[in-house]
């Protein structure tokens, strides 16, 4: 079995998370790895993935479990010359059970890139420093309105263009493109912004990398 972290980059953004789950399905059957499938009518290969991504965010932090009978090095050389453009296989470990990414996350770092210069960026910080952050989004056709301050572990302006969000995932879930929309519209930023998720984290705040392959990569 493989635990394996990857990126999705670029175009690869906005590629949908079943897509991007039968791409590198269907790149580790190219490759001839020795894979299991289920049992059943119809078997399926044995491969677990994290949470999906909002549409449009880049991520540098992705994971996937396989029951695959491969060394992790080999694996990864093999597989990264198969993935289409964008996703990239960047760490793998052989692992003895499947280490349940999705149950153990519970916070992620993301970097909002304005394409602008933003004088007032720093009002984002102020803004999370309110009572509330009450975000109005639609989800399956209906609109919902959501105190979402509960959900932000950190917001901090580095710079006039970016701005580092700590915020939960996991079982408690705020998807970063929704806070920076409600930020940029609060703050009256509209030259428009990239999202970049960077680092994933468990509820004590160790790094997911040095739990899942040791020493971190």
């Amino acid at each position: 079995m493989l635990i394996c972290k990857y990126t999705r980059r670029g175009n690869a953004a906005f590629v949908p998370h079943l897509d991007t789950l039968r791409a590198v399905t269907m790149g580790i059957r190219r490759i001839g790895a020795a894979a299991e499938y289920s049992e059943g009518f119809n078997p399926h290969m044995k491969i677990f993935f994290g949470q999906p991504l909002p549409i449009g965010t880049e991520s540098d932090c992705e994971y996937f479990c396989a029951y695959v009978n491969e060394k992790a090095d080999d694996f990864v050389k093999k597989l990264n010359r198969s993935l289409p453009h964008g996703v990239r296989i960047c760490a793998a470990a052989n692992v003895d059970k499947d280490p349940n990414v999705a149950k153990i996350m519970c916070f992620a770092d993301y970097t909002v890139t304005m394409r602008g210069s933003v004088p007032n960026i720093k009002d984002a910080e102020t803004v999370c420093g309110l009572g509330e952050c009450v975000i109005e989004y639609v989800s399956k056709g209906e609109t919902k309105r959501k105190d979402v301050k509960p959900l932000v572990s950190s917001v901090k302006a580095l710079d006039d263009r970016t701005i580092k969000m700590r915020l939960c995932c996991g079982n408690k879930n705020l998807r970063a493109d929704r806070l920076a929309g409600y930020l940029a519209e609060k703050c009256g930023i509209n030259c428009g912004y990239d999202i970049l998720k960077t680092n994933m984290y468990d509820c004590d705040g160790n790094d997911l990398d040095k739990i899942l392959f040791g020493s971190g990569i």
